[in-house]
């Protein structure tokens, strides 16, 4: 198997369709909502836009949602205000914000997501969404997880830990990996719970599915921090994580790389947080009235315990 995958998977990269916006006039003003600080992806995610912003001589108003989208729609509407170049935010669940996406269109000023998408039917409501494409996260961890059993004849039992209900990621991961699940049968879904991307959600997680599911062979965490909490769980129920029972997770931070060298995660499908330079490049070009692509997404590797090594030493997150 190869031990690291650089993918380029159909809906990542550029869209061909973009639009062109007319120039703003003054300095370059970004208001930037993040969803919160709940793990240290996120904290990478907010050090990677301010870093980036100073290096682009972009001025930052820059807010925390702290999980809570009241306060994140009240942030937004301070940035309309405040009558920046841009707004972009990461939204802390996927709907409730066309009305205030509105109201940024009626003062013409553009928005971005990052990270994660919102539903809506008017998508003209933002120009363009930077982030990782999450079904396709689902569907590497589960063929990955697959692969390790090619030689097993009977049915993987797999549970799963979840984001926080109602975030795109949550749902997307989910859906991509019960999709890829479901083609051979061979890994079987047999519960899930939610573990809201923190280790501690993780670990309260993984003991409720040792209490109630009688046999687990393999774990799908959709994130390294819930996974790192998964491992706790089951080392103190006497299961050697790695081993005994199989973990993926999604991110590749140092923590989980770290994790994975040491024999006690099996895969890490990895999800840059560092986005900064693209979304500085968007708001850039907003400035200059250039070309904006409609959606932007980084390429997407999957990190073994060998491959991990390679990259551990240059790990910013």
């Amino acid at each position: 198997m190869t031990s690291a995958l650089a993918l380029t998977l159909a809906g990542c990269g550029r869209e061909t369709g973009s639009a062109q916006l007319r120039p703003p006039s003054g300095p370059i003003v970004l208001g930037f909502s993040q969803v919160g600080s709940e793990s240290g992806w996120r904290l990478a995610n907010t050090a990677s836009i301010k870093k980036a912003a100073e290096r682009n001589r972009v001025e930052l108003l820059f807010k925390n949602a702290e999980g809570d989208q009241k306060r994140q729609l009240a942030d937004i509407r301070s940035f309309i205000r405040a009558d920046v170049t841009a707004i972009a935010f990461s939204p802390v669940v996927e709907t409730g914000y066309d009305e205030v996406l509105r109201e940024a269109r009626a003062a013409k000023i553009p928005v971005i997501l990052t990270d994660r998408l919102i539903e809506t039917a008017d998508t003209s409501l933002y120009v363009s969404s930077i982030g990782a494409e999450f079904a396709a996260e689902g569907n590497l961890a589960a063929i990955y997880l697959e692969n390790d059993y090619n030689d097993t004849e009977e049915q993987v039992h797999v549970v799963e830990i979840l984001g926080s209900t109602g975030a795109t990621p949550t749902k997307l991961r989910a859906e991509g990996f019960a999709t890829t699940a479901s083609r051979s049968g061979k890994l079987r879904i047999v519960a899930a719970e939610t573990g809201n991307w923190t280790v501690d959600g993780g670990e309260t997680a993984m003991r409720r599915l040792i209490r109630k599911v009688k046999r687990i062979d393999a774990v799908f965490a959709q994130n390294d921090d819930m996974g790192l909490g998964a491992v706790k769980a089951l080392e103190a129920a006497g299961k050697k994580p790695g081993t005994d029972v199989r973990l993926v997770t999604v991110d590749a931070t140092k923590k989980g790389l770290e994790s994975l060298v040491a024999g006690k995660l099996n895969y890490v499908v990895e999800c840059s947080p560092l986005i900064g330079e693209q979304l500085m490049g968007v708001v850039v070009a907003i400035h200059l009235g250039g070309r904006i692509d409609k959606r932007i997404s980084p390429e997407q590797n999957v990190f073994d315990a060998v491959s991990a090594k390679d990259v551990l030493g240059d790990r910013q997150y």
